[in-house]
């Protein structure tokens, strides 16, 4: 399984804000790593998210939860769970 790289959603932000319009920019940096760390958490020896749905839930859930982005993260974080799926 391929995880998504920072500089890969930051090129999916960018084309969902050119698409659909907003404010943009980077709200914290720091809350779009953690966010992209999500589907590797681990708890022990064991991966908390074992399947790619799991991982893909809890990506798009980091980022619309943890708000990285000025706007547009609501639909960029829908647009990462289908690039990760």
């Amino acid at each position: 399984m391929r995880h998504l790289t920072l500089n890969q959603v930051l090129e999916l932000y960018r084309r969902v804000m050119e698409q659909s319009g907003g404010a943009v920019g980077i709200h914290n940096l720091g809350a779009l790593e953690s966010a992209l760390a999500q589907p590797r958490m681990t708890f022990g020896d064991a991966e908390l998210y074992t399947t790619a749905i799991e991982k893909a839930s809890a990506l798009c859930f980091s980022l619309i939860k943890n708000h990285p982005f000025v706007d547009g993260n609501k639909r960029t974080g829908h647009a990462v769970m289908e690039t990760f799926l």
